[in-house]
């Protein structure tokens, strides 16, 4: 896997040349010197009318991520979408209704897959990867992965629906990077085969409707050391196979299940981490609701840099932050209001523009947050 997120060649595209999913290899700073969308960023139809009307006529992008045979962004994207749409509901829009049947779709083929290598079968990695990327190509904009898998209806697989969101979430990870196609295809995989060892769980833990007591949780705890047994002996890459074993390894050496540290951890089990927390947060659970992705990234901002890899995390949060410019929110106070300006240097607390047009920054405004997406 590629060592540093620097090392793909970068291209200078004018702004009305851009396409959607294309990724930033540069910061893109305003003429005042504010940071308007942070390197690493996935252009989307959020992020891309609030580009257009920055002033900032060039952009620096990663090659890779330059796809010739994706049309440019339609002129009702240049325009914005119009107030109605963009506050209709999430699970009504047309792209989710299609996001979301392509993943009814998937979970019966990625459960018999995983079933049969748990039971021995050889792993077939195109089919695998087809699994993720047949549901990622319903998608205009990539970055709708962020928003749409807290929204997913999950059946009674919790299992089988999280090792898909957890999977959807890497292969956006890896599109963030532009990494190589085989790569992609290796962190895809990593992220569907991650929880493989839960297959070896007991159902009365697995399935449990509610906290697992402590005795509950050690066993819960075993499943990386036989997701790593289960996939070991199979010909695949071997940061697969520690993709299982390590993704709930922190850099501090306060995870498990060998307490390992800092370059111990394989780079794609980093990655993996922070995607499974990410899904573990903003999926609903029996025993809470799901928390607001703005909400999951204070919780990150304020308690795990130093378990999870900065500069992996930051590049996460960033492309949280800024999907999100453009979408409208229910504050703390019941107010609804349009995310406007992502804080670089928090950004869990934007500037949001309520329906009767007064501004307010979170960053600044200590009694009212987000509540939750609309």
């Amino acid at each position: 896997m590629t060592d540093s997120v620097t090392l793909a060649d970068e291209k200078m595209v004018s702004v009305k040349e851009i396409k959607p999913d294309m990724v930033l290899s540069r910061d893109v700073v305003t003429s005042g010197g504010t940071v308007l969308l942070a390197k690493n960023t996935m252009l989307n139809g959020g992020n891309y009318p609030k580009l257009l009307s920055s002033g900032v006529g060039y952009i620096y992008v990663i090659s890779g991520s330059i796809d010739e045979k994706k049309s440019n962004f339609t002129e009702k994207e240049r325009q914005a979408a119009s107030l109605e749409q963009q506050r209709r509901p999430i699970v009504k829009r047309p792209e989710f209704i299609s996001f979301q049947n392509a993943v009814d779709d998937k979970v019966e083929e990625a459960k018999q897959c995983i079933r049969a290598i748990s039971d021995g079968k050889n792993i077939d990695l195109q089919r695998m990867f087809s699994i993720t990327d047949d549901i990622m190509s319903t998608l205009r904009c990539k970055n709708d992965i962020l928003t749409f898998v807290g929204f997913i209806k999950e059946s009674d697989e919790h299992t089988f629906h999280h090792s898909i969101n957890v999977s959807l979430l890497a292969n956006l990870y890896g599109r963030w990077l532009a990494l190589s196609n085989n790569e992609l295809v290796e962190l895809t995989i990593a992220g569907l085969l991650h929880d493989i060892g839960k297959t070896r769980t007991p159902n009365e833990i697995l399935n449990k409707k509610g906290r697992l007591t402590d005795e509950e949780f050690t066993v819960m705890k075993k499943h990386p050391i036989s997701g790593y047994r289960i996939l070991q002996n199979q010909d695949i890459p071997e940061s697969i196979k520690l993709g299982a074993l390590m993704h709930h390894e922190k850099l501090d050496g306060s995870g498990y299940p060998m307490g390992a540290k800092g370059e111990q951890i394989g780079k794609i089990a980093k990655i993996i981490a922070i995607c499974d927390i990410y899904d573990a947060m903003t999926a609903n659970r029996v025993y809470r609701d799901k928390i607001c992705p703005f909400e999951v990234i204070k919780m990150f901002e304020s308690k795990v840099y130093g378990e999870l890899d900065t500069q992996y995390l930051l590049i996460f949060l960033n492309n949280i932050a800024y999907t999100y410019i453009g979408s409208w929110v229910k504050l703390t106070d019941g107010v609804e209001a349009e995310v406007v300006f992502i804080n670089s240097s928090r950004l869990s607390s934007p500037i949001v523009r309520t329906v009767d047009d007064r501004f307010i920054d979170l960053s600044f405004v200590k009694s009212v947050s987000i509540d939750s997406l609309v």
